[in-house]
């Protein structure tokens, strides 16, 4: 396993960031179609900091969905997720992740139909390059978020992976031990963010280590299922900002680095 980050600033200060931090890769997440379209147009740039630095980019995401039209695929969106596909097939990525929001306008069977015929694109398109099509189970804009969709849309395209965050499963009061157990072997690429409650409010999503996750058991249950993949540091918090928030993403590092068994 390695450890590196979310780095969406991928300019030569973006990875020198990350070099001289001690991480190992850098995952870009793209929010919106117009970040999406900014990735694409600076492919070529992001290729010679690769080259400068040796810090590759493992995952290329898409956030917060807008494909489902209605009950149909919006084609003109569908070909800004192929490109930003290409694009991180270019870039020498392992994963591409993504997900499916969900129209209320139309019933729950053909909001399974619209993701079941988007993902397939998407596994075709990356077949020949052998990247990885992970279907994040953050909610946010994005259905398939849990067991009880992955049994359906896993169960039908056999080509698709997880990406997987242990505090979203948290955040929504459910066993994220008892998910990664049941489809560890499934998980292509893994989020290290932790998360806090009060109660059952939640407070904050501090440095892995200082939240309330069960990082042993789930170190675990990732090397039970024969996880080998990166881990990638999600700073995320109001909280931990400018100098505190880089003092959290290296609490976040050392404290993770116990896990990872050279």
């Amino acid at each position: 396993m390695r450890i590196g980050r979310i780095q969406n600033n991928y300019t030569e200060a973006g990875f020198d960031l990350v070099k001289n931090t001690n991480l190992e890769f850098i995952e870009i997440c793209c929010n919106n179609q117009a970040e999406a379209e900014k990735l694409i147009s600076n492919k070529e740039s992001i290729k010679a900091q690769i080259a400068r630095t040796g810090i590759d980019v493992s995952c290329v995401g898409r956030w917060n969905h807008d494909i489902n039209v209605g009950g149909k695929i919006d084609e003109g969106r569908l070909c800004v997720y192929l490109a930003q596909l290409d694009a991180a097939i270019e870039l020498g990525a392992k994963t591409f992740v993504c997900g499916c929001n969900y129209a209320d306008e139309v019933s729950l069977y053909k909001n399974y139909t619209v993701a079941l015929e988007f993902f397939a694109k998407l596994t075709e398109r990356a077949k020949p390059s052998g990247i990885k099509i992970a279907i994040q189970n953050c909610h946010w804009n994005n259905f398939i978020d849990s067991p009880e969709q992955w049994k359906v849309i896993l169960g039908e395209n056999p080509d698709l992976w997880l990406k997987y965050d242990p505090s979203h499963a948290y955040n929504r009061h459910a066993d994220y031990l008892a998910e990664m157990s049941d489809y560890g072997e499934k998980i292509a690429h893994f989020h290290v963010k932790g998360t806090t409650h009060a109660g059952s409010r939640a407070v904050s999503d501090p440095p892995a280590g200082m939240d309330d996750l069960h990082w042993g058991s789930i170190f675990s249950i990732l090397y039970a299922r024969g996880y080998d993949g990166d881990l990638s540091i999600e700073p995320h918090s109001k909280t931990w900002q400018g100098e505190l928030g880089a003092a959290g993403v290296e609490f976040t590092r050392q404290f993770i680095s116990k896990f990872v068994l050279k």
